[in-house]
């Protein structure tokens, strides 16, 4: 339960990203010019003191890259992008977007068509009162037999019978 309101306040960042993003440049800019003045206060010299700060963050780019990864939204961000990246090259190529759309309904279709037949015939049962007690009956040489073994005669039918 925890996990879901962490990311449903973590959400309005997916719609506000260019803010977001404004927000970390801004935040990891004051912390670095923190520590620029404590290493300033510590008498090096302006660009030894923004050397060291730099090297202390491990790059400006690499931090953005951790806060990024504390969000969680990353997952979400790449999907987007590569579902954009997609349809720009689906554009691109229209006669292989013709080909896979084919494709793709071709196998739905299928797909459907043949779990249908399955669901009706196998999976649901007939809609009879007792359908375990359904037996087979088929008329060969003059005689009854049941699916699955043993023969019986016309009496036996008609003891069967409804």
């Amino acid at each position: 339960m925890r996990r879901v309101r962490e990311f449903i306040r973590r959400l309005p960042f997916l719609f506000r990203r260019v803010e977001a993003e404004q927000q970390l440049s801004e935040e990891l800019q004051f912390h670095l010019e923190r520590q620029i003045e404590q290493n300033l206060a510590t008498g090096m010299s302006p660009q030894q003191a923004r050397h060291a700060a730099l090297r202390l963050f491990g790059g400006v780019e690499q931090a953005k890259e951790e806060c990024r990864d504390t969000r969680r939204l990353n997952l979400i961000e790449d999907l987007i992008q590569d579902v954009r990246y997609g349809l720009h090259q689906l554009r691109r190529t229209p006669g292989f977007t013709v080909a896979v759309i084919l494709v793709l309904a071709l196998g739905i279709g299928a797909n459907t068509a043949i779990f249908s037949l399955i669901d009706a015939v196998l999976l649901r049962s007939l809609p009879v009162r007792a359908p375990q007690e359904l037996v087979v009956l088929q008329w060969s040489a003059h005689r009854w037999s049941l699916l699955g073994g043993g023969y019986g005669s016309y009496g036996y039918y008609v003891s069967l019978s409804f």
